[in-house]
């Protein structure tokens, strides 16, 4: 539809990936306490299963009225039969909720990315999409979906050493719920790296880790210099301050 803002995804089939990940469509609750208890207790009534192939009608109509773009059909392709780590909340036999990532070496990612963990060789989890229905948000369905997604990286082989997203940098909901369940900031994609193309007009992303499984941030050399710097600097500061009065 014309004049309808529009996100830009790069498909790459082969690669099995979609780049960017738009995260209007996820009931983001506030982190207060009495707010979140009641929604989690709904959420539980939710039946939590895998994506089948006979979900894919469904799944395709959830993803039309989340996204405002269209997936290929070798997307919804493989979200049901397996390709993708796809999984569903369902009201009983109704779609209301899905998360759908994928598992996979380091060195498979996109360059820029590749700098989240120091060994390409280690296995990391890239979620490529949550969608809530309309008719089921604030209810905690998309908390309910990202605990399940992290204990089962955290119990499964390949025991993956971190979980990573791309959002877009001025969705202020997803990244509040992001920094609520443990991911933090990693990266910037500025807008000529083309991962989000609203109508005619691009616009920034960014990264964000969750580092599991016994992986802690990758500290880099920069943060190492900035570490001795203000163990040098703070008691000069100290000294300083003192010898001024």
């Amino acid at each position: 539809m014309e004049g309808t803002a529009r996100l830009g995804w790069s498909f790459d089939q082969n690669a099995r990936r979609s780049k960017g990940l738009w995260m209007e469509s996820v009931d983001m609750t506030p982190s207060s306490s009495t707010h979140i208890q009641q929604p989690l207790a709904l959420s539980d009534s939710f039946t939590l299963r895998r994506l089948q192939t006979w979900d894919r009608m469904a799944v395709e109509a959830l993803c039309n009225e989340s996204f405002p773009i269209q997936y290929p059909d070798c997307w919804y392709d493989e979200v049901v039969s397996g390709g993708l780590l796809s999984t569903g909340l369902f009201d009983g036999e109704q779609l209301a909720a899905m998360v759908v990532s994928e598992t996979k070496f380091l060195y498979d990612c996109n360059l820029e990315d590749q700098g989240i963990l120091p060994s390409s060789n280690a296995h990391v989890a890239y979620i490529l999409s949550i969608a809530v229905d309309k008719k089921f948000r604030r209810l905690g369905l998309a908390t309910r979906l990202l605990n399940n997604l992290m204990s089962s990286l955290s119990d499964h082989p390949p025991y993956p050493r971190a979980v990573f997203l791309h959002v877009l940098s001025t969705n202020s909901a997803a990244l509040s719920f992001y920094k609520m369940h443990g991911f933090e900031f990693h990266a910037s994609l500025p807008y000529f790296r083309e991962y989000y193309r609203i109508g005619e007009q691009l616009a920034d992303g960014c990264t964000y880790v969750k580092y599991i499984n016994g992986t802690y941030t990758n500290v880099t050399f920069t943060d190492v210099c900035r570490t001795f710097g203000n163990t040098i600097c703070m008691p000069l500061k100290a000294i300083c301050k003192m010898l001024s009065f």
